[in-house]
């Protein structure tokens, strides 16, 4: 079997968006089938046949089959990460073993890690949602983007100055989701029109910067309502919205459910 190739198929057997609780701990002594991480935000480490190596947010993990692995991390700054569990297999649909030289790098930081993360939460919701072919389909084109950025290292100049900058800009957004941003300013930072910049965001991060910024408050939404006892209506506030029915017609309209739906549905029955 050469390097991973784009004819190899994924299948996705399960996946996951975790939101890890202080005590976290993971461990697995002999993984069946590749597993591929993607981790939102916090710090933590993991540890691969005695060596602890540190993660954080924007890295992207592929956890080898047959690997032995533990993970912790820090309680101050929980983790929260995409997590996928999937299959290899040839054109004719038998399963393959890839060798731990054949896959891309055990950990690296993406240089796009909101397209990633993307690509891997519609698997996952696809999947759990029993649509299998689409979140197989999703998934295939996840582990393209890593075998693509495996591939590629941005060369000096103004397309890697661009994409560093812009990976910067969508950090600074997601650290700080409630924060008023203006398209205007962002590309000012770059030195270039507003067209041009989102014309630049959409080719490195593969959305618009809008949609990038709806997504990421949409999902701050998410964790303040099932890590928060905050009201819907403080949440609305905290997240810059300009009222609780603004918010929650807006959440509804990218969620499916109303934020207490959301939070009724995800935490269970009140205890």
């Amino acid at each position: 079997m050469k390097r991973w190739s784009p004819g190899y198929r994924a299948e996705l057997v399960w996946g996951d968006l975790f939101v890890c609780e202080p005590d976290w701990s993971w461990r697995v002594r002999s993984l069946p089938n590749p597993d591929l991480w993607y981790v939102i935000e916090g710090r933590g480490w993991i540890e691969d046949g005695g060596r602890r190596r540190a993660i954080g947010a924007g890295d992207c993990l592929v956890l080898r089959p047959g690997g032995s692995y533990r993970a912790g991390h820090d309680p101050e700054h929980p983790l929260r990460f995409v997590a996928t569990h999937f299959v290899l297999l040839d054109g004719e649909g038998r399963r393959l073993a890839p060798a731990a030289r054949e896959l891309p790098p055990f950990i690296r930081q993406m240089e796009m890690g909101a397209f990633l993360r993307e690509l891997l939460t519609r698997a996952v919701r696809c999947h759990q949602d029993g649509r299998f072919e689409l979140g197989c389909a999703w998934m295939q084109a996840a582990l393209m983007e890593v075998v693509r950025q495996d591939a590629q290292t941005w060369p000096p100049g103004a397309a890697g100055d661009q994409a560093r900058a812009i990976e910067a800009i969508c950090k600074r957004i997601r650290r700080h989701p409630a924060r008023p941003v203006r398209v205007e300013a962002l590309a000012a930072e770059l030195n270039v029109s507003a067209e041009h910049f989102c014309r630049l965001f959409r080719r490195f991060q593969g959305l618009s910067p809008r949609a990038f910024i709806t997504r990421t408050r949409i999902e701050a939404a998410q964790m303040l309502l099932l890590k928060s006892s905050h009201s819907v209506a403080r949440i609305s506030e905290l997240l810059g919205y300009e009222s609780p029915f603004y918010f929650s017609r807006h959440f509804k309209t990218k969620v499916g459910a109303s934020p207490s739906a959301f939070r009724r549905r995800e935490r269970g029955p009140a205890r």
